[in-house]
């Protein structure tokens, strides 16, 4: 694996060995030659909470939607292939009305919310039938991260389907530059990235990595514009069922302050972001000198036995017009308490292993009647994530945050926290997770994010009670 890891954000979030050099040119220069193109990005639509309240419904349905040049059959919500952003504050009520008019059951999760798992909240054990209708209701915790978010169907067996179909958006909690009234006013671009296998003239029910079309916001290479000098602020999400991008901006670095919808304690500087199926990152951008330059997700293969994702341009940034003083970047974060401080009451390991198209996780496929971990509520647990697999898998836990410690036997210095960390092939990962917050009491799940193999058994239930 050439994958030189990041070590605070683990394998989520890495740098890589040898990028490559810019198209057309290669000598880091960006194409200049032609007119100047219009901008054809547009931010996905938003539904925006209003007295404290989000309020909302999807219908989930079968609708024809056009991916780059082609009309095809999608299964999405309210006719859409990107649904509306959902986007809120801390201390809001999301109020929303599910409607499932497809012919299977559905439902939906709110990932990376840190709220409460049970009755008509962020609960995955809820399955709506054909023709039925559920009023979801999640209150956003006051002291909830500000970031990027998303929501998706959770149904065991389906989630790559319907995933891949087109049904998942962005949620946003508002604040995260709150901190910075240096970057007050900046353009926000929301990019959320969806892989899709297209079958004729439908969206099929598997997406492979290989041939699936790549979009942002749903569309095919569109066009960003930025000023000399800008900063912008690029919220990027990875809402497919089980492509990975390895994302680079010609002439550009990236300045992350943020992971999963949580913010870092410092800016990090990158060249290329290494983004799995369900990761997030929120950047600033600055602009280049004039020009146009590829924004590409470069090839990547998840291992001996994984997938081949190949290099694909996401979008194109072009850089004209009057030149802008560029805005000071933040010299400093506000702090992420850091886990390693507090006791470990329990180790446990978490084991992932294949076998002839299955899945299992410590030797067992996911059974949503069979509680496989039970915690105390109050605890932090020290948990090692095993790869026994001749491919990538991720780790994502629904509810809470955890902290990145170790990487194949090398420590990581701390930076944040995470929902989703990419397990290296043959490798282990150790974490600290705190089941600490009252509200997350119940039951819901971990699981690897590659849809397929969630769908295939690669998932758990665990409880968290109270002591």
């Amino acid at each position: 694996m050439f994958v030189v890891v990041l070590l605070p954000l683990a394998c989520s979030l890495s740098i890589l060995v040898g990028g490559s050099n810019l198209a057309q040119t290669g000598s880091g220069e960006a194409s200049r030659s032609g007119p100047a193109a219009s901008e054809t990005f547009i931010n996905p639509p938003e539904i925006v909470s209003s007295g404290g309240v989000l309020s909302a419904t999807l219908t989930a349905k079968k609708a024809r939607v056009r991916i780059g040049n082609k009309d095809v059959m999608a299964r999405g919500y309210n006719g859409l292939y990107i649904p509306p952003t959902l986007r809120a504050r801390p201390g809001d009520k999301i109020k929303l009305k599910l409607v499932n008019t497809l012919d299977a059951p559905t439902n939906l999760h709110y990932h990376g919310l840190e709220v409460s798992p049970l009755g008509r909240s962020d609960n995955v054990f809820i399955h709506l039938g054909t023709s039925e209708a559920f009023d979801y209701e999640i209150a956003i915790p006051r002291d909830q991260g500000p970031g990027l978010y998303w929501y998706h169907p959770h149904a065991h067996g389906l989630a790559e389907s319907q995933v891949a179909g087109g049904m998942s958006g962005g949620l946003i909690i508002e604040g995260i530059l709150d901190p910075f009234p240096e970057l007050k006013g900046i353009s926000e671009r929301i990019m959320l990235l969806k892989d899709s296998e297209i079958d004729g003239d439908q969206i099929g029910q598997k997406a492979d990595p290989a041939k699936s079309t790549r979009t942002l916001n749903g569309l095919v290479n569109p066009t960003v514009k930025i000023h000399p000098g800008e900063t912008q602020f690029w919220r990027i999400g990875n809402i497919g069922a089980n492509a990975y991008y390895r994302l680079q901006l010609e002439g550009h670095k990236f300045y992350q302050i943020a992971q999963d919808g949580n913010r870092l304690n410092q800016i990090v500087e990158l060249k290329e972001v290494l983004l799995p199926p369900g990761s997030r990152v929120e950047v600033l951008v600055r602009g280049g000198a004039p020009g146009t330059y590829k924004f590409r997700s470069l090839a990547f293969k998840t291992g001996p036995q994984g997938d081949q994702n190949p290099e694909v341009t996401l979008a194109t940034l072009i850089s004209e017009g009057p030149a802008q003083p560029p805005v000071p970047l933040p010299s400093k974060l506000p702090p992420v308490a850091d886990l390693r401080k507090q006791p470990v009451a329990h180790r446990r390991e978490v084991v992932f292993t294949e076998g002839p198209g299955k899945f299992f996780i410590n030797g067992k496929q996911f059974d949503m009647d069979r509680v496989d971990t039970t915690v105390n509520l109050g605890d932090v647990e020290e948990w090692t994530i095993r790869n026994e697999a001749d491919e990538l898998h991720t780790f994502h836990i629904h509810q809470v945050d955890f902290q990145v410690v170790e990487v194949n036997g090398q420590k990581t210095p701390f930076m944040g926290v995470q929902d989703n960390v990419n397990v290296p092939v043959r490798g282990v990962v150790k974490i600290l997770v705190p089941f600490t917050d009252p509200l997350i009491v119940g039951k819901f799940v971990y699981h690897c994010h590659i849809l397929s193999h969630e769908d295939k058994g690669m998932m758990a239930v665990i409880e968290v009670k109270p002591r």
